[in-house]
């Protein structure tokens, strides 16, 4: 598909950094979790990209930048290598479950009953069978009768060698159970080194996760049916609006019964602003995926009823997650780390078709809350850096965080090239009008103290790419 032209971000400066925080909903402190923010009135999916790889995240249309070295709990920006992801022994065990469900309808735990196999409590055999009354009891007459065959047995001294002694062998025999020895032990190095070979040849032959998820797809009569269906949000596709009643019931159970909030906290406002309106304009490339760049829902539907909605941004360089919501009668399906696996394969598919699509977004990764460090398990995974923004092995970062909740991952003579912005040509909407920040200073001569330190935050917070293609509203 032809490459379309976009118009360029819009976006409004909150700031916030230097005011009191508000709560955190992680460690619960009520004052002490510090952001800046601003409101995103459109932005260009390259504008996002840019804009995360700077640790900048979205909630509908605000975007917002935690106060890396004052806030509460640090949130570093996670990102996972798609194309190289290595499972883990629990990711496929998840994927397994997943799949026994969907293939026998078994729920996890249970188990099926091999067939003539009786419930017995303890394991061992039915009290009344004969088994268990014919062992190890002997009458009086068969006890006597073995008692005169021992004595038979039993040698006297001076008539031979003891019967009851393994007689001597030949020194031709020994020699014999020699050779035989050695060639045995032979045969066993030989076999157990086939086994090696044989192992490494199957670990290079072991399922994918692709292979992994599309096994209920290759089995015939499975008792359910999974359906994943990609729903464009921004603009809203008309499968999108037939969905969205249904999608948004799921969301208010999800944050009711797991998020134990209130009624009146996830009305069907609460949830289009948070998410379903966004900033992202539809937009697609040349060598780009199919369904195009921006903001979609991807539902999962089972027997064709919506259990869970993964909320998510395609962008030119990765897959962002945004959210999940499930129906809570699903939780035994773990759907959290489900979704996860099938948002990384998702990855990979569209690198396909866009080779420059190759990492999956995870959000923030909070080390100092240990319910959040779930994220660091995909391997391989890497955390910004919030001070040069460059991207370090997760596993090299951990001891850092271990000693300290904020922490510079790059050297330290590392700069922040990507902050360095000359004022002048930061990009300005005024009046409706595009302009740089000269030409608005020389409009408004008596704004330039007034304007000059906010203008010089945002650019150093969104970066030189951002700051000379967006435009900063002024009034």
């Amino acid at each position: 598909m032809a490459e379309e032209s976009v118009g360029p971000g819009i976006v409004e400066w909150y700031g916030g950094g230097d005011r009191p925080g508000h709560r955190c909903g992680y460690c619960k402190s009520t004052d002490s979790n510090v952001s800046d923010g601003m409101w995103a009135h459109n932005l260009t999916v390259q504008d996002y990209q840019d804009l995360i790889d700077r640790g900048w995240r979205r909630s509908g249309k605000y975007c917002y930048k935690p106060k890396m070295d004052t806030t509460c709990c640090p949130h570093y920006t996670i990102k996972q290598d798609a194309l190289n992801f290595k499972m883990s022994k629990s990711h496929k065990k998840i994927i397994k479950q997943f799949n026994k469900f969907l293939i026998h309808g078994k729920k996890k735990g249970e188990h099926d009953m091999p067939e003539g196999e009786e419930s017995v409590k303890g394991g061992g055999a039915d009290p009344g069978s004969k088994e268990e009354t014919s062992v190890d009891h002997n009458s009086p007459k068969e006890d006597k009768s073995m008692e005169a065959e021992q004595i038979k047995k039993t040698p006297k001294p001076g008539l031979g060698a003891d019967p009851t002694k393994p007689k001597c062998k030949k020194a031709k025999d020994l020699r014999r159970e020699k050779k035989l020895a050695k060639q045995t032990e032979k045969r066993q190095t030989e076999t157990q080194a086939d086994n090696t070979e044989q192992s490494k040849q199957q670990k290079s032959q072991e399922k994918t996760l692709e292979d992994l998820l599309r096994e209920p797809e290759q089995t015939e009569n499975c008792a359910h049916k999974l359906e994943v269906r990609l729903v464009r949000v921004n603009p809203p596709s008309s499968e999108f609006r037939k969905s969205h009643r249904e999608s948004y019931g799921i969301f208010k159970e999800y944050q009711m019964k797991i998020h134990k909030e209130d009624e009146c906290d996830c009305s069907m406002g609460q949830f289009d602003d948070f998410l379903c309106e966004g900033p992202l304009e539809e937009e697609y490339r040349e060598g780009g995926p199919p369904m195009g760049y921006g903001s979609f829902h991807q539902h999962y539907l089972l027997d064709g009823q919506i259990i869970a909605v993964g909320v998510i941004d395609i962008l030119p360089s990765c897959v962002s997650s945004v959210y999940l919501y499930y129906d809570p009668d699903y939780d035994f399906l773990s759907l959290g780390t489900y979704s996860a696996l099938r948002e990384i394969a998702f990855v990979r598919e569209l690198n396909k078709k866009a080779p420059d699509l190759k990492y999956y977004y995870m959000g923030y990764y909070i080390h100092s809350c240990p319910k959040m460090r779930y994220k660091g398990q995909y391997y391989p995974s890497f955390l910004l850096c919030p001070e040069v923004f460059s991207w370090h092995p997760i596993e090299e970062c951990s001891p850092k965080l271990d000693k300290n909740r904020y922490s510079r991952f790059a050297d330290p003579d590392k700069e922040d090239e990507g902050g360095r912005v000359d004022l002048d040509s930061v990009m300005i909407l005024h009046r409706r009008m595009a302009m740089t920040y000269q030409q608005y200073k020389l409009l408004n001569p008596k704004t330039k103290t007034q304007h000059d330190d906010v203008v010089r935050k945002y650019a150093g917070f969104v970066g030189r790419s951002c700051a000379t293609r967006m435009l900063l509203y002024r009034n």
